[in-house]
C-alpha cells in the first residue's frame, strides 16, 4: 500500500471528489482526516466510510477562518503526533453566477476566499509540521484556470488560476525542507449536483461541441482524478514538485 503510515488531512472531502479521494487514500493505507463545513456531512462521509471498511477522523471547519484551521490542524497533530498530506480541495463555483454581468462582489469574494484563502490558510497552518520531516501539499486547481471553459465563470477562473501561481511559488520556497507542493487541473467531471445540472440541461449538440474538444472524447471520472491525488501523495512521485498535472483527456496541454 502505497500510503502506508502517511497521515492525510483532505478539505472539502465530505461528498464529491473529496470523498472519493479519502477512499482512495485510506484504500492505500493512510489515516485520513476529512473535513468539511457541514458537521453533519462529515458524520454522514465517516458513517459512509465505515460502511466500506474504513475508519476515518473528520473535523468540521470552515477553510477561510484562521482560528478553525488552526483548531482543524492542532487536532490532526494531537491524534497522529504528524500531518504528511495535505489536499486542498475545498472550493468550486458555489453555485454562483456564471455570466459576468450576474456575478455580485458577494459571489466574486465567496469564489475567491474558499477557493484561494482557504488554499493558503489551511497551507500555512500544517506548514510548521511538515518543515521537520517533509511532506506533500496537492492543490486543485480547474481547466478552468488553464483555459477558457464554457461551464466556469470569471470568478472561479481566477480563483483556480491563482492556485497554480500559488503552488508554483509555494513549491520553491518549501523545496528545501523537502516538502513538495503540486496541483491538479480536473477537466469537465460530474463530482457535483452543480456539474451534473448543467451537463444534463446542455443539448445534444452542446454536448458533442464538449466531447469533440477532449482527444480522449468522453469526460473524466471522480476516480481518475483521485488517483492522481494518491499518485502525488505517495513516494512515487517523490521528485515531482511545482507541477500542475492536466487531468483532462487531452483538453488542456500546458
Amino acid at each position: 500500500m502505497k500510503l502506508e503510515g502517511k497521515v492525510s488531512l483532505i478539505t472539502g472531502a465530505a461528498r464529491g471528489l473529496g470523498y472519493i479521494m479519502a477512499l482512495h487514500m485510506l484504500r492505500e493505507g493512510a489515516s485520513v482526516v476529512i473535513n468539511d463545513i457541514d458537521e453533519d456531512l462529515v458524520k454522514e462521509a465517516l458513517t459512509s466510510l465505515k460502511k466500506e471498511g474504513y475508519e476515518a477522523y473528520g473535523f468540521a471547519a470552515d477553510v477561510t477562518n484562521k482560528a478553525q484551521v488552526k483548531n482543524m490542524v492542532n487536532y490532526v497533530i494531537e491524534t497522529f503526533g504528524k500531518i504528511d498530506v495535505l489536499v486542498n480541495n475545498a472550493g468550486g463555483a458555489l453555485r454562483t453566477p456564471k455570466r459576468f454581468e450576474e456575478i455580485t462582489e458577494e459571489h466574486w469574494d465567496l469564489v475567491l476566499d474558499v477557493n484561494l484563502k482557504g488554499t493558503f490558510l489551511v497551507s500555512q497552518a500544517v506548514v510548521s509540521y511538515m518543515k521537520e520531516n517533509g511532506g506533500s501539499i496537492i492543490n486543485l486547481s480547474s481547466i478552468g484556470g488553464r483555459t477558457a471553459s464554457i461551464v466556469t465563470g470569471v470568478s472561479y477562473a481566477a480563483a483556480k488560476a491563482g492556485v497554480v501561481g500559488f503552488t508554483r511559488r509555494l513549491a520553491k520556497e518549501l523545496g528545501p525542507f523537502g516538502i513538495r507542493v503540486n496541483a491538479i487541473a480536473p477537466g469537465l467531471v460530474l463530482s457535483g449536483e452543480r456539474l451534473q445540472e448543467t451537463w444534463e440541461t446542455m443539448v445534444e449538440v452542446e454536448k458533442e461541441e464538449v466531447l469533440d474538444a477532449i482527444p480522449l472524447r468522453r469526460l473524466g471520472t471522480i476516480d481518475e482524478q483521485a488517483k492522481v491525488v494518491s499518485f502525488l501523495a505517495s513516494d512515487d512521485s517523490s521528485y515531482i514538485t511545482g507541477a500542475v498535472l492536466d487531468v483532462n483527456g487531452g483538453r488542456f496541454m500546458g
